[in-house]
């Protein structure tokens, strides 16, 4: 009777919690099932179109990325407005043909292939890495890369590191800490010259 009476409660507290699990996980299952059903290649044989203004293009680029090949630093190259509108303008003046998104991205995989991509994306590959990470002693020397990519001259680096430490209690990322250091330098310029 004693255990009857456990097995009541026990049923009583976890099949709600069960049926609620079972319900989240179909909702989960349903919209991966829902993502991966987006037809990538319709997409790329779709016209833009131009009557729909910019933000129509912009937002299947961003929204529909992988469709494109795009990663979050391509993204940050392609999926902007001013680059996207003229690779589209360039397109347009090329061909009188209407342009489909698979026209676009044939320009796009083109402008891969010039030597000016590869250090543009590592260059923005370092200040997305330099946004999020925060300055840690032990992450100083792996960040040397993308300091050095962003532009952070050799002769500077000592002073920087100083600057670090002495702000580490205040768990900044690494473009936080850039920004202050270079306002700290700018200030303490024209004393310098005085």
């Amino acid at each position: 009777m004693y255990i009857q009476s456990i097995m009541k409660q026990l049923r009583k507290f976890f099949l709600p919690g069960l049926l609620g699990a079972v319900l989240v996980f179909t909702c989960f299952c349903g919209e991966a099932w829902a993502q991966a059903a987006f037809d990538c290649k319709k997409l790329l044989k779709q016209e833009i179109n131009a009557a729909g203004g910019p933000k129509e293009p912009l937002n299947n680029f961003t929204e529909h990325a992988d469709c494109f090949g795009l990663d979050s630093a391509d993204l940050k190259i392609y999926g902007q407005g001013p680059v996207l509108g003229s690779l589209l303008m360039a397109r347009a003046v090329k061909s009188k043909k209407k342009i489909t998104y698979g026209d676009v991205l044939a320009d796009i995989n083109k402008a891969k292939k010039d030597t000016g991509y590869a250090s543009m994306r590592n260059l923005i590959i370092a200040q997305m890495t330099l946004e999020k990470r925060r300055f840690k002693p032990d992450n100083w020397d792996s960040s040397l890369k993308y300091l050095r990519t962003v532009g952070m001259p050799d002769d500077q680096m000592e002073d920087f590191h100083k600057y670090l430490l002495e702000k580490q209690e205040h768990h900044w990322t690494y473009r936080q800490l850039i920004v202050a250091y270079q306002m700290k330098k700018e200030a303490e310029a024209p004393a310098k010259k005085n």
